[in-house]
């Protein structure tokens, strides 16, 4: 700020080109805060307060000007010339604009709608966060929404003429507004500021901001966008500044309780209200000051129809899935980070009768453990974070070897990495593992995870061969937006030659492989019989994949795919045709639905 001057209550803040530039190449000083009414930047840049909220994003979009509200610690960027629209939708606090860049980048553009107040109706809200703090100093209180949102309908209640006023007297949207404006100083008195608007688009998987952070552009990756499935790396058009970051690591801390300062340099933890999961990386470790990459998860819980749905597995392969899942086979998920693992590993859960016991190991709360409990699952969950002593490796393994002693269940390792391979393969050869054994793990294919496990974690190659199926997902670039796609691009079975592999995808069932000639034992099945039961669970998966897509996304969910398994098991020796229709006149009873659906 220029010495002397105090700047009015409530005013956007604005950042010049020039300024922005010297902050960029490391030059010294604080930025010139300049009052919106007495700007000195070009009028067409000026931010109008009556203009429509798409108005004033494109404004800020095309113009080179940096600007927030006087209460936000978070700059508005904008790009230089128009993206080329890819997509635009709005979220509960703001609208967002994807596009591709002149330069040729992928662009993430968000508008918070506070962005676009008026500064009479941004003075209410700073002098409402002041009031709000200043109750905080003195009569301390609950941090959580409830508390403190209804402390701040009381503060706002107090400036209600002063809103009235800035309406226009427009007394219809008064109660909109009002809830509006105490969503707002919540977030920026005790809530995580932009993150709680990054947190609450449902399209966003990660948000990364590097250090330093108010040099760079928060990035995130995105999925939706060109297709169901797919996976899009973006630059944001946000900067933080250090406080908003010290924000959120301290939020992090006190709901964690967990240890962050120079002796303990990293922080891992989830997010429980966001439904997410946060690492953040100081200093020293991370020179630069504090680095923080948020994963968020999934709104909706993955089932097989809804990978279908989506496009990442066809029909005919998630019926064998399902098959072998029933019969109680050992999976390893492959794939490369964000190639969608812990989504195919939580489908293949709800794949499970619920008479079954699952015992699950994680570090991150990402299966549906809580989904499936609601369900009538039987399912312990296990969390290894670092409140338990050790590392992560030696922790995990204490996990497993616990687990192995809690009775018969199927075991879910939420990822395989070293130490307690050995103790999980020891236990799988010996025969006290679980009834079922589900584990993801990194590699790009069956062979090279083969080799990761036998060289790098010292399996033996012949107790690797108690993994029955191998299940890898890949991700391919999309050529018109660029966006990788998700799609399961192996499904193999371990065979009786140690290292070997059998395609077991589509029409190329082997039913010579151990894991196919143990489930024909168990369930005195035929190969005719099991072929016939393999491709029902194919078309009842599709026909609810289809009903989602044409009626809602409640179609696609765990409930169906129990009352699909439910049939299957009522009707063993039932036709897949007529298995189909017994479940399609069901399905018109419980919902009143058309089931055929044209395309």
């Amino acid at each position: 700020m220029i010495a002397g001057l105090r700047r009015p209550r409530g005013e956007r803040r604005y950042l010049t080109p020039e300024i922005w530039e010297e902050r960029q190449n490391g030059a010294e000083g604080r930025p010139v805060f300049v009052p919106g009414a007495n700007s000195s930047l070009p009028k067409e840049k000026e931010m109008v307060a009556k203009s429509t909220l798409m108005e004033d994003f494109r404004r800020i979009v095309s113009g080179n000007v940096r600007t927030k509200p006087s209460y936000a610690d978070c700059w508005l960027v904008g790009s230089v010339g128009d993206l080329d629209v890819m997509e635009e939708y709005d979220t509960p606090n703001g609208r967002v604009v994807i596009g591709t860049a002149s330069d040729g980048e992928t662009e993430y553009n968000l508008l918070p709608s506070e962005y676009t107040n008026s500064d009479a109706v941004n003075s209410i809200i700073e002098e409402s966060i002041a009031a709000l703090r200043e109750s905080f100093r003195e009569n301390g209180g609950r941090t959580d929404r409830q508390f403190v949102t209804a402390l701040a309908r009381s503060i706002v209640a107090e400036r209600a003429d002063g809103l009235m006023i800035s309406l226009g007297r427009d007394a219809e949207r008064l109660d909109a507004e009002f809830e509006r404006i105490c969503d707002i100083v919540y977030r920026y008195s005790v809530g995580l500021g932009v993150f709680d608007i990054l947190l609450a688009d449902p399209k966003l998987e990660d948000i990364y901001i590097d250090a330093p952070c108010d040099r760079n552009r928060i990035h995130v990756t995105m999925s939706g966008i060109g297709r169901t499935n797919s996976h899009v790396r973006c630059r944001t058009n946000l900067v933080v500044d250090r406080r908003e970051v010290n924000n959120l690591v301290n939020v992090l801390k006190r709901e964690s309780g967990l240890p962050f300062c120079e002796s303990n340099p990293v922080l891992e933890t989830d997010m429980r209200q966001q439904a997410a999961r946060a690492t953040v990386v100081g200093y020293p470790m991370s020179p630069n000051g504090d680095a923080v990459a948020i994963r968020k998860h999934s709104a909706h819980p993955w089932t097989l129809t809804r990978l279908i749905s989506n496009g990442t597995i066809d029909a005919p392969t998630a019926g064998l899935l399902s098959f072998l899942v029933q019969n109680r086979a050992t999976f390893l998920v492959c794939g490369a980070r964000g190639a969608g693992k812990s989504s195919m590993l939580s489908a293949l859960m709800f794949e499970f009768p619920v008479s079954q016991r699952i015992l699950t190991i994680e570090d991150t709360i990402e299966l549906p453990g809580e989904r499936m409990r609601e369900m009538g699952y039987k399912v312990q969950s296990m969390l290894v974070d670092d409140r338990m002593d050790g590392n992560s490796l030696s922790r995990s393994n204490e996990a497993l070897r616990v687990s192995l002693r809690l009775g018969e269940s199927a075991i879910i390792l939420g990822e395989v990495r070293g130490e307690e391979a050995r103790t999980l393969y020891q236990s799988m050869r010996t025969g006290r593992a679980g009834s079922a054994i589900m584990g993801t793990i990194h590699g790009d294919s069956a062979k090279t995870v083969f080799e990761r496990v036998v060289h790098d974690m010292n399996i033996s190659p012949e107790a690797f061969m108690a993994t029955d199926v191998l299940v890898t997902i890949g991700t391919f670039r999309e050529r018109s937006t660029g966006a990788q796609a998700r799609r399961v691009k192996e499904v193999v079975a371990t065979s009786d030659r140690v290292g070997e592999f059998a395609d077991i995808s589509n029409n190329r069932l082997d039913f010579g492989v151990p894991v196919m000639r143990r489930a024909l034992s168990s369930c005195a099945m035929t190969e005719s019989d099991a072929r016939d039961e393999i491709r029902a669970r194919g078309m009842l998966r599709e026909f609810l994949a289809r009903m989602g897509d044409a009626h809602g996304e409640e179609y696609l969910g765990p409930e169906w795919i129990g009352a699909a398994n439910e049939l299957m098991a009522k009707f063993p020796n039932k036709a897949p045709e007529d298995l189909l229709e017994s479940f399609k006149a069901r399905f018109r009873a419980q919902t009143s639905l058309e089931t055929e659906v044209a395309g």
